[in-house]
């Protein structure tokens, strides 16, 4: 880097970021008054406060678990739930308990399961029901483990299926070619590449799910299987399926399997408006340590380096961001960017957190031990 922008991130950004430059980027923590002062504005901060009225009796928002078509950004569990732990909010608050209550119950067998937003869809059609059921629990271990609950046998264990599950995918020989063309539309799935009524070909859910996962880096057997998924998932195989991965055939009608994480050059994520959507996919595999172990990521990467200033600060224009609102409520911890400020702590932010966590999860991944990021 040119510069650290750090100081200047405590004295111009919002709460969250002060708070989380401070706590997640140097480690400090509330134990320090400057800290507890911003952790108390932090657990007040006005968009989120007004957000938990909308949660419903079932512990849901918007009687929805996913968060949807990303070019739309609705109330939904995952939204909000990701919103609020982006604050550093967690299972202290009482909503967000309610909500893992809701959650925990796509990790059992139940048999009359509520399946909200995919419920009309899966009536008399066991393969849509049985698909929907593992999406539901894949986007719910995902979120209770952000939220603090990665601890629970229960959990742990059903993340450890999931990592299995994955695994024995992308070594199958039927990974390398999981789709057929069948007439007009998006291709189909092969009845091969299904395992329980699922295609546990890895995806956005399963890449944020591994990452919030740091306990997967800490055996080898955890960091093999990591770097074998996503070996694939940047093999020419799985990029050239494309974010809409294929369709599902069922008695009711082909059903999208969608979610794929589908890499672009940097002058598309430019034009289209998307960056907060290439930065999003960077953290997560800064989290995992595994940008640097393939070339096109270490490129964005690189990309993002040279457009830092002077002063350490990254200045993009707003043009380059907002494309998909769901990734911009994500990313966004100042919601309002009519300030040029507010714009460039955001931002700047982000590119911070990508290499912090590059550096010292890469640690691990090459067995390294643990070097702690030094600012």
């Amino acid at each position: 880097m040119r510069a650290d922008p750090s100081e200047w991130l405590v004295v111009h950004a919002s709460a969250p970021i002060r708070f989380r430059v401070l706590t997640e980027l140097h480690s400090l923590t509330v134990e320090d008054p400057n800290v507890a002062r911003l952790r108390e504005e932090v657990m007040n901060w006005p968009q989120a406060k007004r957000e938990l009225r909308y949660q419903r009796q079932d512990g849901s928002w918007g009687g929805r678990i996913h968060a949807g078509d990303p070019r739309k950004a609705e109330r939904s569990t995952e939204k909000v739930l990701w919103s609020f732990y982006e604050l550093s909010w967690d299972r202290e608050v009482k909503e967000i308990r309610k909500a893992a209550k809701l959650l925990k119950s796509f990790l059992t067998q139940k048999k009359n399961l509520p399946l909200f937003e995919f419920g009309k869809q899966v009536k008399q059609d066991p393969l849509r029901e049985r698909h929907a059921r593992w999406f539901l629990r894949i986007v719910a271990l995902g979120l209770l483990q952000r939220g603090g609950w990665g601890e629970e046998k229960k959990v742990l264990d059903a993340i450890a299926d999931i990592v299995e599950r994955v695994s024995a995918f992308v070594a199958d020989p039927i990974c390398r070619d999981p789709v057929e063309h069948v007439g007009v539309g998006l291709p189909q799935i092969r009845r091969e590449a299904l395992r329980d009524g699922y295609c546990f070909l890895p995806d956005l859910y399963t890449l944020r799910l591994f990452a919030h996962c740091p306990a997967l880096l800490n055996t080898r057997r955890g960091r093999d299987a990591l770097k074998k998924i996503f070996d694939y998932m940047m093999s020419p195989e799985y990029q050239s399926l494309g974010e809409e991965i294929g369709t599902i055939r069922t008695v009711r009608g082909p059903m999208p399997r969608g979610w794929g994480v589908h890499f672009r050059s940097i002058d598309e994520y430019v034009s289209s408006g998307t960056l907060d959507e290439l930065l999003y996919l960077l953290e997560q595999f800064a989290r995992l340590g595994l940008i640097n172990r393939y070339p096109r990521l270490m490129e964005y990467l690189d990309w993002l380096l040279e457009q830092q200033g002077k002063d350490g600060r990254w200045d993009l224009p707003a043009k380059m961001f907002g494309g998909k609102p769901l990734f911009s409520a994500w990313l966004r911890l100042d919601k309002d960017w009519k300030s040029p400020t507010r714009r460039i702590a955001d931002v700047t932010f982000r590119v911070m957190v990508i290499l912090k966590y590059q550096w010292e999860r890469q640690m691990q991944m090459l067995e390294r031990g643990v070097d702690v990021y030094g600012l």
